[in-house]
């Protein structure tokens, strides 16, 4: 082996070649500093047809000497999960560098179809290192369709609804919630909503008594198809539909199951506060 870098040397020298050469890296390899920062995946505002990917990395205790960057992107995969044929390969633009703090990027994917599961990973790399970290989505279901709105039942019965926007109190509880319903049934459904803004169409998964307590879980799960329903009332496995037409939003129940074993059904709705 010895004998072979030497013979590489001696031909660099006469050929002009450069250090990456004789030990196989490009010269982009050897400028890295760093090795590429472990990151996560999550996704934002599923709905039936979009999705936004999304990726997070923590180097909060982390302190850098030297200036060096990274690159980001996704993978995103159709069809079967160990086939790696279809990926769609996302570089973002531009390079990250390496400080001590918090990052977070995210790609918006278009064109999907309804209740259909999709794999995807956020990546970096720096130079001959990169981290990864795969998972999955399923795109919503078409929601069932009521003709009469702001009108519900409880376990079959019937009953009218008037919908107000609700302010959650802090933390845990979100930052916007609706309540409607006549006395001892009233419910306060609530979304943990990016810049407090509020819930996009889509399908909504129940969260048990409260949103995730650190303030680094309490943002990374801002926007992540999660419903509260107050008073106990939602499990991982209540379900609720919500469209946002951009004016109003409308809350469809479609056999959504209560902790208390009620099922609630019917759609209400309430006009967007102007701000």
């Amino acid at each position: 082996m010895k004998k072979l870098v030497l013979l590489l040397s001696l031909t660099c020298i006469l050929f002009s070649c450069s250090e990456s050469d004789i030990l196989g890296f490009d010269d982009e390899d050897l400028d890295a500093i760093y090795d590429a920062p472990n990151v996560k995946s999550y996704t934002t505002y599923i709905s039936e047809n979009s999705v936004t990917l999304n990726g997070f990395i923590n180097h909060e205790n982390v302190f850098f000497r030297e200036s060096d960057t990274y690159k980001v992107g996704f993978i995103f995969r159709t069809g079967d999960p160990q086939d790696s044929s279809n990926d769609r390969v996302i570089e973002l633009e531009g390079e990250v560098e390496y400080y001590t703090g918090f990052y977070k990027f995210n790609y918006a994917i278009t064109s999907l179809e309804p209740n259909t599961t999709y794999y995807y990973t956020a990546f970096t790399k720096n130079g001959p290192t990169g981290d990864n970290d795969w998972s999955s989505f399923t795109t919503s279901e078409v929601p069932c369709s009521y003709t009469q709105d702001n009108y519900y039942s409880i376990d079959g019965v019937w009953r009218d609804a008037y919908v107000t926007v609700t302010d959650p109190n802090c933390c845990g509880e979100g930052n916007v919630g609706f309540r409607f319903g006549i006395w001892p049934d009233i419910f306060d459904i609530n979304f943990n909503e990016l810049e407090n803004g509020y819930p996009k169409t889509g399908q909504y998964f129940g969260v048990d008594y409260e949103f995730e307590g650190t303030h680094i879980q309490r943002d990374l799960v801002k926007s992540t198809n999660q419903v509260l329903m107050e008073n106990g009332d939602s499990t991982p496995e209540t379900e609720i539909f919500v469209t946002n037409d951009g004016q109003r939003i409308t809350l469809i129940f479609c056999d959504t199951k209560l902790r208390n074993g009620d099922i609630l059904n019917g759609k209400v709705s309430v006009l967007i506060p102007q701000k």
